[in-house]
């Protein structure tokens, strides 16, 4: 039996909340794994320095100028 089939045939024995308690940690579980095994600096848009600089003109008021300066 597989691990699979052994948390199935545990969780159907249980009620209905106790049953959907082992469906979230096992929903937490898989998104820890998956966050943990994502590349920490992943870019899945890369903007031009054109339109980073038009992204960012006039954010940072004074300190960074806008477009007309």
């Amino acid at each position: 039996m597989t691990v699979a089939e052994q948390i199935y045939a545990i969780a159907k024995t249980l009620p209905k909340d106790q049953a959907s308690e082992i469906l979230a940690f096992a929903e937490f579980i898989r998104a820890k794994h998956l966050s943990a095994n994502q590349p920490i600096n992943t870019v899945d848009y890369q903007m031009s320095w054109t339109e980073l600089v038009h992204s960012l003109a006039g954010t940072w008021s004074t300190d960074f100028p806008t477009l007309e300066e």
